[in-house]
């Protein structure tokens, strides 16, 4: 007896398998919205007041689908002129010492801010002037080289919550509630504080592309 297949069964299941095939970072699922994308890009510094808490502030010199990131065209790019900002307030979890190598896992909250320009790294709170256009909780991994003071951390950030916001007389929105993307930077320890540390780096998401736009 010989076995016939429908030919519109077999491209189904092959169309399946190559679907079970693609990394999950790259899949369009709204639940793991990972973008092979660079979707926003950081500049900023870490203080460090005591070995329970640490702040990651600064501003977002580029982000994806948005024509400019300063205050008005033609400025350069600097925490004074910068469009949006950040701010993390978070809280040791545990340090684990390897060697040279020092790990660190925080927990907290932070949000990006859309303000007027005028933030001060003399002065962190000026990050937080303006207005909240994301909200997330987060955790990190710091990997420090104690041998250099150079460090790498990686942010799992999860939106609660996204605000509709306007630029040159459009809509935009960073990302939906619910939202899970990763936020990675490089650094280096000061030897004598303040700040901490100085990073910078880039996130792989928030919404599509790392920017929805309504």
């Amino acid at each position: 007896m010989r076995l016939q297949t429908s030919l519109p069964r077999v491209v189904a299941s092959l169309t399946c398998a190559g679907l079970l095939l693609v990394p999950a970072g790259l899949r369009a699922d709204r639940g793991n919205p990972t973008s092979p994308h660079i979707g926003y890009e950081v500049v900023g510094q870490v203080l460090n007041p005591n070995p329970q808490q640490s702040a990651q502030y600064g501003y977002l010199n580029f982000v994806r689908g948005l024509e400019r990131a300063t205050t008005s065209a033609g400025a350069a790019m600097s925490e004074t002129t910068a469009l949006l900002t950040f701010y993390n307030d978070t809280t040791t979890e545990r340090l684990i010492n390897n060697g040279p190598m020092r790990l660190v896992d925080r927990t907290g909250t932070g949000a990006l801010y859309l303000g007027s320009g005028g933030s001060d790294f003399g002065n962190p709170d000026t990050f937080k002037n303006g207005t909240a256009v994301q909200t997330y909780t987060l955790r990190h991994q710091v990997v420090i080289d104690t041998s250099t003071g150079y460090f790498t951390t990686t942010f799992e950030i999860t939106i609660t919550s996204s605000t509709v916001f306007q630029i040159d007389g459009k809509s935009y929105r960073l990302g939906r509630r619910g939202d899970v993307y990763r936020l990675i930077v490089s650094g280096k320890l000061t030897q004598e504080g303040p700040p901490s540390a100085h990073i910078a780096g880039a996130a792989d998401g928030g919404g599509v592309d790392g920017l929805d736009m309504n």
